[in-house]
This record gives structure tokens, C-alpha cells and sequence, in this order.
């Protein structure tokens, strides 16, 4: 039945959630995967059908273990808890705006151009040099 793989995809995000917090008290941590599991039920319930695919996106839109268990950390008590280690966010959003390739583009397309048009002048320019006979000197008469 489709409900019961569901409900194990979220027993796994939930138990990957305890196990990036395991640093934490164990109070914090229980509050923590109760206030999930009551976010991911109040989604699960608004569902008409639930697919697998709808779960995944309540899921997904909780965020990744990892970041949840980074953003518990700096809520608790950061001397007692300070040197616990928590894995890299992956694919953490930055601030920075993405570069435009576009003037690297053009540069590129016109000296393209200019090359061409070199190009082309230096093969017209041999060309109509050696195709030119030379004439000879008209003689009068």
C-alpha cells in the first residue's frame, strides 16, 4: 500500500533528523522531530490522494537533516555546545548573484568578426595580386 511507504520515507527523514541533532540535548531534539512529525501529518492530511511524490515535497519543503540540525545548534546554548560538528550544508543558497557570461560572449563574437573580415581582406587582396597579368607597354602605331 502506498501509505505505508510513505509513511517509512518519513520514519527515514525523520530518523536522518535525529541523527544530524545528536549533539543536542535530548529534550531539544525530542521537541524538534515532534514539531516536524506534527508539520508533516498537517501536510499529509490536507492531501486528497496522497502519492509518494506529495510526501517527498512536504518533506523536501522541511529542508535537509543537515540544515535543521545546523539551525537547532546556534538556537542552543552556544558555550555548552560549541564543539560539536555538524556536516557541510549541501548546496547551501549563497548571497552572491550569478556572473553574466554575456560580454565574454560578444568580446568573443567580435573579434570572431574582426577576424574574419582580416581574413577575407588579406585573400581578396593576394588574390587580385596574382591573377593581375601585367600588361605590357602599349607601342603606337
Amino acid at each position: 500500500m502506498m501509505t505505508e511507504h510513505n509513511d517509512v520515507l518519513v520514519a527515514d527523514y525523520l530518523s536522518r533528523v535525529s541523527r544530524a541533532t545528536a549533539g543536542l540535548p535530548a529534550e531539544q531534539r525530542d521537541e524538534l522531530l515532534r514539531d516536524l512529525q506534527e508539520h508533516i501529518d498537517s501536510g499529509r492530511s490536507e492531501l486528497t490522494v496522497e502519492t509518494e511524490a506529495q510526501v517527498r515535497e512536504i518533506l523536501d519543503r522541511l529542508g535537509e537533516p543537515s540544515v535543521i540540525a545546523r539551525a537547532a545548534a546556534e538556537d542552543a546554548e552556544p558555550s555548552r555546545y560549541a564543539s560539536t560538528t555538524y556536516p557541510p550544508v549541501p548546496h547551501a543558497p549563497t548571497d552572491a548573484k550569478p556572473r553574466s557570461h554575456l560580454p565574454v560572449i560578444i568580446a568573443i563574437g567580435v573579434a570572431v568578426v574582426l577576424l574574419a573580415l582580416c581574413a577575407g581582406v588579406l585573400f581578396f587582396a593576394s588574390a587580385s595580386s596574382t591573377e593581375m597579368p601585367a600588361q605590357a607597354p602599349a607601342t603606337p602605331g
